[in-house]
């Protein structure tokens, strides 16, 4: 299917998109997606995928949603990141894991006054 003229167009008019026969020809997930989004987010998705369609199959419209999906609801640009990754060869990463137990560190004092030392004169105060 030749998805570009009717992605372009529901774009403009996100509101009527539910209740088309195109809606219900999309991949599930993206019906799901669509479902869930703001008025505002539904147009700026719909952009997206008639971004990606461009140049692109709808597979990988659905490949760089479910991706963004991971976490939760994605935003256009999260599922656009995700699609540059895909198709510049980055590809997914892994969260990094961060080890349950780390070091204690010494409070850090943040302010002038420790540079104070490095300028000292008689006779000033280091409570300026």
């Amino acid at each position: 299917m030749d998805w570009l003229p009717y992605v372009s167009l529901m774009a403009e008019r996100p509101t009527a998109l539910k209740y088309t026969t195109f809606f219900d020809q999309l991949p599930y997930p993206w019906q799901e997606y669509l479902d869930e989004c703001t008025l505002s987010e539904k147009k700026e998705a719909l952009k997206l995928l008639a971004k990606i369609l461009k140049d692109q199959h709808m597979d990988k419209a659905v490949e760089a949603l479910k991706t963004a999906s991971h976490y939760g609801h994605p935003s256009a640009d999260a599922i656009q990141q995700v699609y540059h990754q895909q198709m510049h060869g980055r590809g997914y990463r892994e969260t990094v894991a961060v080890p349950q137990h780390l070091p204690s560190m010494r409070k850090a004092h943040r302010g002038m006054k420790q540079y104070n030392a490095f300028f000292a004169t008689e006779g000033v105060s280091d409570h300026a």
